[in-house]
């Protein structure tokens, strides 16, 4: 008899073991379910993600690279004008000093002009001149 119960005992221990065995692997396979749910959904984000911003990212750069050429090609020209600039002003300094005594003669020649014995001259000029001239219009005049 002992050998029975001892038989039941086990067959009872072994039944409650694997009814215990079943919940945990039913409870596992809830949780597997779970978790592959969320997986697949965080797959579909990522594929919609990939789906929608990887073209907008890449028209973005194509962008980027032409306002970067367009930004070389403007920088290649103000290069180009810097240097005809320096060589323009290097001209002009060249100029300058060529005819620097040439202009300070000419500004020192100018300012040595009497311009008050040019104006008595073109006043007594005028003078002189105004009665020939009033003369001769009376003597073309009366033709």
């Amino acid at each position: 008899m002992e050998e029975n119960q001892n038989q039941e005992q086990n067959v009872t221990s072994n039944d409650a073991i694997l009814t215990e065995i079943r919940d945990l692997s039913k409870k596992r396979l809830f949780y597997q379910k779970i978790s592959t749910c969320c997986i697949a959904g965080m797959l579909a984000i990522l594929l919609i993600c990939v789906l929608v911003i990887v073209p907008k990212v890449n028209a973005t750069i194509v962008k980027v690279n032409g306002v970067a050429t367009k930004a070389e090609t403007t920088l290649d020209d103000v290069s180009g004008m810097t240097e005809s600039i320096v060589k323009a002003s290097e001209n002009m300094n060249k100029l300058v000093d060529d005819n620097g005594s040439n202009l300070a003669a000419a500004v020192k020649s100018l300012s040595e002009i009497d311009f008050e014995g040019l104006n008595k001259a073109i006043t007594d000029l005028q003078d002189a001149v105004g009665p020939m001239a009033s003369l001769m219009k009376k003597l073309g005049g009366g033709r």
